[in-house]
């Protein structure tokens, strides 16, 4: 955590410890420990990417929380992940071309480089932040995603890590599809969220550099050399939600838009102001869920915007759960399109195990360039609370 996050949350954490110490219920501290692992058996490959036949991650999540007596709830989050991806899209950025330098698009994180080499595990502090959260909304401090990202609607998946849209874990290394409006990463920030009236909820973020070396997004980082600098960026959401109780339908709705300045740490590339929007829905009836969404942003360079959507279907039956989902993207930058297919099915075996497996398939083209994955893909996650802890 930087510096300056730092000296954000110790007031807060102070003033919570101290003042408000011996006010309200206990204290709550969870700790759980996460592992998931992918593996792709059997897969056909036309590209320059090879399929990873084996990627994870390990991570563990904590949670410390309050209830003061007049019902404001102090809460503070950190989790600490270990993974291995694919080697050429570490942090979903990667390099689709033969370019000694080039720029990455702001927010889609591609270029016309070379593809990279990443083979090492990496290991990363994703989110610790402080939350308070009362009759008058939430302020969350700390490292965490920005509102953009966590008033996301889209399609459901029976897959965690390998979904098709801003996937965690990308066995194929061709997976670009990416609508969860998350411009900043596990940035240091300062957001808020007002309560919901009416089914409507409001929420902004402010990030003075985005400079997260993450896991799943790598806002500070290159392909070819050259990496763009992100600083002020600024964002709005909203997220409204309604469940008609007689018919049984829920409607869940998110907008979202960003903006922040960009420049390069060598000068050499002319980036400039990034702005992007995105909506997302998500129907439910009975069992079935249906999702869509749409992104859309400038990647803070000219003539080099980038545009994705996805749509899925869920269902639950027979103590399984199933999904189909499709994709496709465009960067204008790169002259890359891509499109992605998954369908699987998962069931929970007993508390804190779930088997996921599927159908994955991706294909990007570019000039004349024509690249395909496809294959079985397994996914088992298995989770266990390692401590609870009840006292002031």
């Amino acid at each position: 955590m930087s510096i300056r996050a730092f000296a954000l949350i110790t007031p807060c954490l102070c003033f919570g410890s101290t003042a408000l110490a011996d006010t309200g219920s206990p204290w709550e501290t969870e700790l759980e420990l996460e592992s998931v692992t992918v593996v792709t058996p059997i897969s056909d490959s036309d590209s320059e990417l090879e399929v990873e036949p084996l990627t994870g991650e390990i991570s563990i999540h904590g949670t410390t929380e309050k209830v003061l007596e007049n019902g404001v709830r102090l809460r503070a989050r950190g989790a600490l992940r270990l993974q291995a991806d694919h080697p050429s899209r570490p942090g979903g950025i990667g390099g689709f071309g033969a370019a000694e330098l080039a720029p990455v698009g702001a927010f889609s994180g591609l270029s016309t480089a070379t593809p990279i080499e990443e083979n090492e595990t990496r290991a990363r502090l994703e989110s610790a932040y402080f939350q308070i959260d009362g009759g008058y909304g939430e302020v969350r401090i700390g490292k965490d995603q920005g509102v953009g990202a966590r008033f996301y609607e889209g399609a459901k998946s029976v897959f965690s890590h390998t979904r098709l849209d801003s996937s965690l874990l990308d066995p194929t290394g061709l997976s670009t599809v990416r609508t969860r409006h998350d411009l900043t990463g596990p940035s240091a920030k300062v957001s808020y969220a007002s309560p919901r009236l009416i089914g409507l909820r409001g929420g902004i973020s402010y990030t003075p550099d985005a400079k997260a070396d993450g896991l799943d997004r790598r806002p500070a980082a290159g392909t070819g050399g050259l990496a763009p600098d992100i600083e002020n960026a600024v964002e709005l959401a909203l997220n409204g939600t309604r469940r008609l109780r007689e018919s049984g339908w829920r409607f869940d709705v998110g907008l979202a838009w960003s903006s922040a300045d960009v420049s390069n740490r060598t000068s050499l590339t002319n980036y400039q102001q990034v702005d992007t929007w995105s909506a997302g829905t998500r129907i439910e009836k009975d069992d079935w869920t249906f999702g869509a969404s749409w992104l859309g942003s400038d990647n803070g360079l000219s003539q080099s915007d980038y545009q994705a959507w996805s749509a899925g279907l869920h269902r639950t039956a027979f103590g399984s759960e199933f999904s189909f989902e499709y994709g496709q993207s465009t960067d204008d930058g790169v002259q890359l399109d891509t499109k992605s297919f998954r369908a699987g099915a998962a069931r929970e075996f007993g508390r804190g195990t779930k088997l996921a497996i599927g159908y994955v398939e991706d294909r990007g083209e570019r000039l004349a360039q024509n690249w395909t994955s496809q294959g079985v893909v397994v996914e088992i996650t298995l989770s266990q609370e390692i401590v609870e802890i009840t006292g002031n």
